[in-house]
């Protein structure tokens, strides 16, 4: 028999509430998708245009880029998008950031990025839900609730999209998922900046 969560855990995510967001959700289920989509594709769309005629250059826009890059990355749920990247090269010592200010709002972006996915969660049931990927993910952090999402935003991987997900579906609380997540990509980014800045090829080669 698979483990049950206790009680009094974290991973003990308690049912939707039959008021509030979760109901409106059901009654606008259509629209809610809708609304969540769009504003994903205008973050890829947008994105990729600032990213290509240079607005998003880490050398011209700093701090600022650090940002918009990770927060339009997390955003595009699913697709790949260089936000990591854009901290590590901001990291270099030939532009004089700080790193952990850096991290600090690369982690920023990227924690209110996965928002999106989260959110998507609560939409109907999709390809990505139907994936044996979003199966075994859904049942780790079913069991282990904040603890596999963080372990899930400190671990460079592409399937983070999909815990987003898992925990928007299960009706985990959006303030401890934002907590969770939030510590989780800010020590991500602290290493991967604090290696950038010190040149740790075998680090940066994660990026």
């Amino acid at each position: 028999m698979a483990d049950q969560p206790t009680p009094d855990s974290d991973a003990a995510i308690a049912p939707r509430p039959t008021e509030g967001f979760a109901a409106f959700v059901s009654r606008h289920q259509r629209g809610y998708q809708i609304a969540i989509w769009s504003v994903v594709v205008i973050a890829v769309l947008g994105g990729t245009v600032a990213w290509l005629v240079g607005w998003l250059e880490v050398q011209e826009a700093g701090y600022w880029g650090g940002f918009v890059v990770n927060l339009v990355s997390s955003a595009a749920v699913v697709v790949p998008a260089p936000g990591l990247f854009a901290v590590c090269a901001a990291a270099a010592p030939e532009l004089g950031l700080n790193y952990g200010v850096l991290a600090v709002l690369g982690a920023a972006g990227s924690t209110i990025g996965e928002l999106t996915g989260y959110l998507a969660g609560y939409g109907a049931r999709g390809a990505t839900q139907n994936s044996r990927y979003y199966r075994r993910i859904h049942r780790v952090v079913e069991r282990r609730g904040g603890l596999a999402l963080f372990v899930l935003a400190v671990v460079p991987n592409p399937l983070f999209d999909i815990g987003g997900i898992a925990a928007g579906s299960l009706g985990y609380p959006i303030i401890r998922f934002i907590l969770w997540v939030g510590l989780g990509k800010l020590l991500k980014f602290a290493v991967f900046a604090y290696a950038c800045r010190q040149s740790i090829t075998w680090i940066v080669d994660l990026v």
